[in-house]
């Protein structure tokens, strides 16, 4: 009996090793006049609260702006995500509906969003899919230099 004092004492140390990283919104770009980039990005802020870094083997997601869909991110991606909050861009893919004059809907003023998704991380424990949905309103306006990387895999 006593050899399972060890095993039943580290059993819940085991369950604090790993921490599901949460993912939010930062922001949502659209620019339906776009020529030779994405019209669509959206841009994520991953929490990791683990002590080591983590990394996205694949992420899903369903972009609706106002209940219309919008479109999707549907990619495999290797992106680094360190302790702490990185904010990651993903180019989204629109829908066949969404045409320029349905963007320019977005161009300016309040608008509603909702993003559903799914990330595959590799972790040291093996892969988990983190499952994310948010919902709320974004103010729509001109993309300023410092809130809209260029580069749809930039991390901040």
């Amino acid at each position: 009996m006593w050899w399972l004092l060890p095993l039943v004492g580290c059993t819940p140390l085991g369950l604090w090793v790993y921490d599901d990283p949460t993912v939010t919104v930062s922001r949502v770009r659209v620019n339906a006049e776009a020529v030779g980039t994405p019209p669509v990005l959206v841009a994520l802020d991953v929490n990791n609260p683990n002590d080591y870094e983590l990394s996205t083997t694949r992420v899903e997601l369903r972009l609706s702006l106002d209940s219309l869909p919008i479109g999707r991110v549907d990619r495999d991606s290797s992106v680094s995500l360190p302790k702490g909050v990185a904010t990651v861009a993903f180019p989204v893919v629109p829908d066949r509906a969404t045409t320029r004059a349905r963007l320019e809907r977005f161009r300016t003023g309040m608008h509603r969003f909702l993003i559903e998704g799914r990330a595959t991380l590799a972790t040291p424990f093996g892969t988990r899919d983190v499952h994310f949905a948010q919902e709320g309103d974004l103010a729509f306006g001109p993309p300023s230099p410092a809130s809209a990387p260029d580069d749809p895999d930039a991390l901040r």
